[in-house]
């Protein structure tokens, strides 16, 4: 009997610790290019997520008019399901509105939130998305967006513009 018992627990110790090396949850750190994302085979699920994403057409219009004005810092997890979700999407959203690809800086968090990034952003919680303008920061965007990717942008970029205005 133990030695059925030590088998089994022996098979599911050894099944889980195979499932948790999988390739899908392939932990990335410091900084990554989008190209990384888009050809890394252990990276599949943001190809797919930008593909399947269709932002809404007024709110990429208005980051399409605004879009010299600011800057994004994203910290993700490339393990993390928020992260996989969100960060396809709002690349898309950049891609759509014609964003260069050097406006938004990406890194990598491990499980302990930690990037290896030259400045520490006092992430909490993934993913976070910086929004900077003339190097300030004007708002965050942390973990699922309240609306949308788009509409949550769209929100902090008018709320700075009407602050500027004052």
């Amino acid at each position: 009997m133990r030695l059925k018992t030590l088998l089994l627990g022996g098979g599911l110790l050894f099944s889980t610790m195979a499932w948790a090396q999988n390739g899908n949850d392939k932990v990335i750190k410091g900084k990554i290019e989008m190209k990384t994302l888009m050809q890394d085979q252990s990276t599949d699920w943001f190809y797919k997520g930008v593909n399947s994403y269709q932002p809404n057409d007024n709110m990429l219009n208005y980051i399409k008019s605004n879009r010299s004005n600011y800057n994004l810092v994203v910290v993700m997890g490339t393990w993390d399901e928020t992260s996989r979700k969100v960060v396809p999407e709002l690349y898309k959203v950049m891609i759509t509105a014609g964003s260069p690809e050097d406006q938004v800086l990406l890194f990598g968090a491990d499980q302990k939130l930690q990037t290896d990034a030259p400045t520490d952003y006092k992430v909490k919680k993934l993913p976070t998305v910086i929004v900077f303008r003339d190097g300030n920061e004007v708002g965050r965007i942390v973990g699922t967006p309240k609306e949308s990717i788009e509409g949550d942008l769209s929100r902090i970029l008018l709320s700075s513009s009407k602050k500027e205005k004052e």
